[in-house]
């Protein structure tokens, strides 16, 4: 690049302002940001942006931070920081996302951006910090493969990526779902029944997850403090009562998830199915594959077209039902000091 061109990129860089996202005057501005960024390959909605970044009880001013020239919005980054309930010992958080307008990109503003947003997360006392994932809402759980620009933005930015080490998201149509018969005769063999929990068993489900799987628990309160019990999915045995607990994501969810963000690509009838845990003395006996099977029939009965599965490396167990791989993404984190 000739040196008159890079001392106009700079000084132009130098005029643009990092400052904390505003709702009242930046809202209008995103999706036109997003779109002109991400748009050819993740197209989104205004309503599912404003939803995954502001329109939920975990957002706190000062969590995203835009990049502004005059009165344009030219850049953004969102961050996440874990305020789940039960809160976790050690602070944890996330980058969800960095927009940079495509005329304004390869000048620094991305990487002040990223700065800003270390400071913030710094700021609340996020020790942890992850790359996509790292809080209940977000766009992906790493960085999507088909954006090789993030892959190579973030490494400069100082995050340790391994080309190899990625996590997928499955998809399958479950429109015309139903639960295969050898399956249903495997869970009664096994006096295992699968459906929907009460009203009266939300504890009882909240307890078992914290005893065997207390990295989901936090999803599971917010799912049931929402109100949509009905969203939780639970494995009984006759004999020893719970075994097993699964979550479902419908379009019409009080907590619309992760599994949720992509109906601009797969259909407003988009459902999902995430946290599927079984306890450890009670697999091999067929539970789990029969809650994702009972799960994607229950999602077709509420009428959900596609079933988004994220954030998993076992596709060869959901395979088993026809999920497929959607997207890949690199995974990441850190810790901030």
């Amino acid at each position: 690049m000739p040196d008159s061109r890079r001392s106009v990129e700079k000084s132009m860089s130098a005029k643009v302002l990092i400052r904390p996202y505003n709702p009242n005057l930046d809202t209008r501005a995103l999706l036109p940001l997003w779109q002109a960024a991400l748009g050819d390959t993740w197209p989104m909605r205004d309503d599912l942006l404003r939803r995954q970044l502001t329109d939920h009880r975990y957002y706190r001013a000062g969590d995203h931070l835009v990049a502004v020239a005059g009165e344009q919005v030219i850049g953004l980054v969102g961050t996440q920081v874990d305020r789940s309930e039960p809160a976790a010992q050690e602070c944890s958080g996330g980058i969800s996302v960095v927009l940079v307008h495509p005329d304004w990109q390869r000048q620094g503003i991305g990487t002040r951006l990223h700065e800003a947003a270390l400071n913030w997360l710094r700021q609340e006392g996020v020790t942890s910090l992850r790359l996509g994932g790292g809080g209940m809402y977000r766009f992906w759980p790493g960085i999507p493969t088909d954006l090789p620009g993030a892959y190579e933005f973030f490494a400069a930015c100082g995050w340790a990526l391994e080309p190899e080490r990625t996590s997928c998201d499955l998809v399958r149509d479950v429109s015309d779902y139903r639960v295969p018969a050898a399956i249903s005769a495997r869970l009664s063999q096994e006096n295992v029944t699968i459906r929907p929990a009460r009203r009266d068993e939300v504890d009882d489900v909240i307890a078992f997850e914290f005893q065997h799987f207390p990295g989901w628990a936090p999803g599971l309160v917010y799912t049931a403090a929402l109100g949509d019990y009905e969203n939780l999915l639970v494995a009984f045995d006759k004999d020893k009562g719970i075994v097993g607990t699964l979550m479902l994501h419908t379009p019409t969810a009080r907590w619309l998830a992760a599994n949720i963000t992509w109906q601009t690509i797969l259909g407003d009838s988009l459902g999902g199915i995430s946290a599927v845990g079984i306890a450890a003395s009670e697999r091999g006996r067929g539970i789990g594959i029969g809650m994702v099977a009972v799960g994607s029939e229950v999602l077709r009965e509420r009428g959900v077209g596609n079933c988004h599965i994220d954030w998993t490396n076992i596709v060869d167990f959901y395979g088993k039902l026809g999920y497929a791989v959607w997207h890949r993404y690199w995974m990441s984190t850190r810790t901030l000091s």
